[in-house]
């Protein structure tokens, strides 16, 4: 591993250290939060954890599978130039599922450029459409030094589950904050 690449490693597990102690604090603190903070505290150590191993992938599987009640999902590398979709991990997913998300890269490409996590009941546009059509409940879009490098899609929730609640929806915002740095610096290691 070239030392640019170390520092950068060294610095994403000082930034997730952090976080995971502010997350710990807080569990303290605000006893009327603390399934919330719990949560994130849980989902920090789990990808410190991870990137310590380099087993990033299989974090958000665990993640997503344990704590979000989504037992699909699809992690994907999409290219800027071209839109071409090079899947890291799918889990329980089809070939034909996985055929139609590879079909849908430029679309999915635009979308994660706003950079913001997308759970797909909130919206209402052509491409929400598209996304309910394939069983896709929320995208994560996955950063690195401000550009796009790919997403996490969840599919189908659990039956016993009806949508991602508040909490949930902190888990996929701290994971848009973390996951795309952690799989790259996985990759550069």
């Amino acid at each position: 591993m070239n030392k640019a690449a170390q520092a950068t490693g060294h610095s994403l597990l000082a930034l997730m250290e952090a976080d995971s102690a502010r997350f710990r604090q807080q569990a303290a603190e605000c006893p009327a939060d603390l399934g919330l903070w719990t949560k994130l505290y849980t989902v920090s150590q789990i990808m410190l954890s991870a990137m310590q191993q380099s087993r990033v992938s299989s974090a958000l599987e665990e993640i997503c599978s344990n704590l979000l009640g989504c037992e699909q999902l699809a992690i994907i590398d999409i290219s800027r130039r071209t839109g071409r979709i090079q899947f890291l991990k799918s889990q329980q997913l089809s070939s034909e599922k996985l055929m139609a998300v590879a079909e849908q890269g430029p679309v999915l490409e635009s979308q994660i450029q706003r950079g913001t996590l997308q759970v797909i009941s909130d919206k209402r546009d052509e491409e929400s459409g598209k996304f309910s059509q394939l069983g896709i409940t929320a995208l994560v879009p996955l950063w690195l030094d401000d550009e796009s490098s790919g997403c996490l899609l969840l599919f189908s929730l659990l039956p016993q589950r009806s949508g991602y609640d508040i909490e949930d929806r902190e888990v996929l915002r701290l994971l848009a904050t973390h996951a795309g740095p952690c799989l790259r610096s996985e990759k550069r290691g």
